[in-house]
């Protein structure tokens, strides 16, 4: 069983089928910023000389599970999130599926995995609200209170966690020179914190930052993943 944890992919699909294609991976964990636009689709992407495709993605025999960043359609992914709040929600691609916050995916080997998403932009300011951010993108303490039922439903027990940003243990270790200091202020990062907390899970996976980093701290062994461009070490094969 390969399982693979990615960083941010910001709609980059040519290159995740390309990276699906050679690695072949059974399941693919992804930490947000996977660029659901779907009010972009069939629009012209600035960055290539062609049409946006949101529904290109090419899993195959992969199963890909992903959590929101804070660049996504939160409007459209709470509408879908009415419908199924504990996820999976099989997105218009067969064999993706997006993980609502807070909600549970328990691994073949039996480990639990919570995604609690979300993230605040702190470029909101220079941003047109329901085309390129939406309010939404922050968690909420309710989705908390959702992660708290469905780790009860799954036995009590989060072996890994998959967020956007992390708690502020883990932020604290990152290059103080490459981390805009209101990141640490998301409400987001405080709700992270309790996460870490409550359920001590022992391994933890983010992006958002956009540089890798690792660390240990209150037992649980993190990896912060780049993800700008796809390149450096956006992509890690989870260990059994």
């Amino acid at each position: 069983m390969k399982i693979i944890i990615m960083g941010d992919i910001h709609a980059d699909f040519g290159s995740l089928n390309q990276f699906l294609n050679k690695q072949k991976p059974d399941i693919v964990l992804q930490c947000g910023d996977f660029g659901w636009w779907p009010h972009r689709h069939g629009t012209e992407k600035i960055t290539r000389n062609r049409r946006f495709d949101q529904y290109s993605i090419k899993p195959q025999s992969t199963k890909i599970y992903w959590c929101d960043g804070n660049h996504e359609n939160h409007d459209d992914l709470q509408e879908r999130v009415k419908a199924a709040p504990d996820g999976p929600i099989e997105i218009p691609v067969p064999g993706c599926f997006y993980m609502p916050r807070g909600s549970v995916l328990t691994l073949p080997d039996g480990r639990n995995v919570l995604f609690f998403g979300g993230a605040m932009s702190t470029d909101r300011d220079g941003r047109t609200e329901g085309d390129d951010w939406w309010a939404k993108e922050v968690p909420t303490v309710e989705d908390l209170d959702h992660a708290r039922a469905q780790v009860a439903a799954h036995g009590g027990r989060v072996d890994i966690v998959i967020s956007h940003t992390g708690p502020t243990r883990f932020l604290r270790k990152l290059p103080a020179k490459e981390i805009n200091p209101a990141r640490l202020m998301d409400p987001t990062v405080a709700l992270l914190d309790t996460v870490l907390e409550e359920f001590q899970p022992r391994q933890w996976f983010f992006g958002h930052f956009h540089l890798h980093a690792n660390g240990v701290d209150q037992g649980c062994a993190w990896q912060c993943l780049s993800g700008e461009g796809l390149g450096g070490t956006w992509w890690v094969e989870l260990s059994s």
